[in-house]
């Protein structure tokens, strides 16, 4: 075969390949954004986590959750201050929380779970606060609460850190208004989402703890 047909074979592929994912577009995107989620959450453990990073979709969730009999206890992270010369100004994680209790009209109460270091800088951090806590509270299970595309990832943080501690982990997802699993590609809040969670799922699934090549100190 010349290289003219080998040419024109290729060019043909690639277009019934571009064609085939426009068409199909929606299953494909809609496909790719499920792989990042995953709940597990069942009734009955120890304590609810609500993790760092989204407070406006996390802290709620949380809320509903302990609201359903999924634990009695409930607990934020502690997460490093972006600024400290500032962070005072805005409204820190824990008294987002009690406002919201307050708003749904809870009689819910938080508790923060203290950092091993200065602050948890990303979720392979936050599992290691979480566990030595966990440990002294004598816990057997926990939840932990994220937006869903971060769940698997999260829950892949923590089952590396848990790992022989005899706390099992389970993970919950929390939605929000702005894009979901059959629109992200719509938004730019989901495409960041989603192409972040692309970049930093390899990391957590290859590394059993935050690779020293990832600095955020």
């Amino acid at each position: 075969m010349s290289w003219r047909k080998k040419a024109l074979w290729a060019v043909s592929f690639l277009f019934l390949v571009l064609v085939f994912a426009l068409i199909f577009r929606k299953p494909l995107l809609t496909g790719y954004a499920r792989l990042f989620g995953v709940h597990t959450a069942t009734k009955g453990a120890n304590a609810l986590v609500c993790l760092s990073g989204g407070k406006t979709t996390r802290v709620p969730e949380t809320l509903r959750l302990w609201n359903q009999g999924y634990a009695q206890s409930i607990y934020l992270t502690d997460a490093k201050k972006v600024n400290k010369e500032f962070s005072k100004l805005e409204m820190s994680n824990l008294g987002f929380a009690r406002e919201v209790v307050r708003k749904m009209e809870l009689n819910a109460t938080w508790e923060t779970i203290p950092s091993l270091g200065d602050g948890a800088t990303s979720t392979f951090d936050e599992a290691e606060d979480v566990l030595s806590y966990g440990k002294g509270k004598g816990w057997k299970r926990i939840i932990i609460v994220t937006d869903e595309f971060h769940t698997r990832r999260a829950r892949y943080a923590f089952e590396k850190i848990f790992d022989d501690s005899g706390i099992e982990v389970e993970v919950a997802g929390a939605s929000n208004e702005v894009f979901s699993d059959d629109d992200w590609w719509q938004s730019d809040r989901g495409i960041s989402c989603y192409v972040l969670e692309t970049i930093k799922f390899p990391v957590y699934l290859l590394w059993d703890q935050e690779p020293i090549i990832v600095r955020n100190d």
